[in-house]
């Protein structure tokens, strides 16, 4: 689950007197990860419990991830005809402009990739032939086990009313921080 910040303009001006963007940029991080947290908790409590995997893997991330940058790359090797240095070039360069025209204040959660069949829990699956070893058998299908969404929606108002105050919390210790810099010299 991804969703953005849209900056709040008393917030935006007190992140404006913060000297670097790239502290700017940790600043909104820290918050956003101490907002969801109760959201990262939840989602592990509604997990279903198997063999405790699925659980174990729910993280909170500040990175983006691979969303940006993938139509650079499609696009790229649709048209070199499959040239995968220049798509992988592509998706970099989409990445960096990206970046630098909107600094990312992203917060995912969900699992790793060590829960490679979350989104089969999540969202179940339809009946549907099976390949490889069981070649030809037929999977019934299953019912979904939503264990993010139901996190999601009963966290995402709280996260949001919990990262203002948090935020200038950060602000404020930046401010000193950068003021003990500066008496020492």
């Amino acid at each position: 689950m991804t969703f953005r910040l849209e900056w709040i303009e008393d917030l935006e001006k007190g992140l404006a007197e913060v000297a670097k963007q790239s502290t700017r940029v940790a600043i909104t991080r820290r918050a956003l990860q101490k907002a969801a947290a109760p959201m990262l908790e939840k989602a592990k409590r509604f997990a279903p419990i198997d063999s405790g995997r699925l659980e174990e893997s729910i993280k909170i991330s500040t990175r983006a991830k691979g969303e940006v940058g993938r139509a650079a790359y499609a696009q790229t090797m649709k048209a070199t005809g499959g040239d995968k240095g220049a798509a992988v070039s592509a998706m970099r360069d989409a990445r960096r402009n990206f970046k630098a025209a909107n600094p990312p204040a992203i917060l995912y959660l969900g699992p790793t990739q060590n829960a490679w069949h979350a989104h089969f829990v999540e969202f179940g699956t339809r009946p549907h032939t099976n390949a490889g070893m069981y070649a030809g058998s037929q999977h019934p299908g299953t019912a979904p086990d939503p264990f993010l969404r139901p996190a999601f929606d009963s966290e995402a108002q709280g996260t949001i009313e919990r990262l203002k105050p948090l935020i200038w919390d950060e602000i404020q210790k930046n401010a000193a921080r950068m003021a003990k810099r500066a008496a020492r010299g």
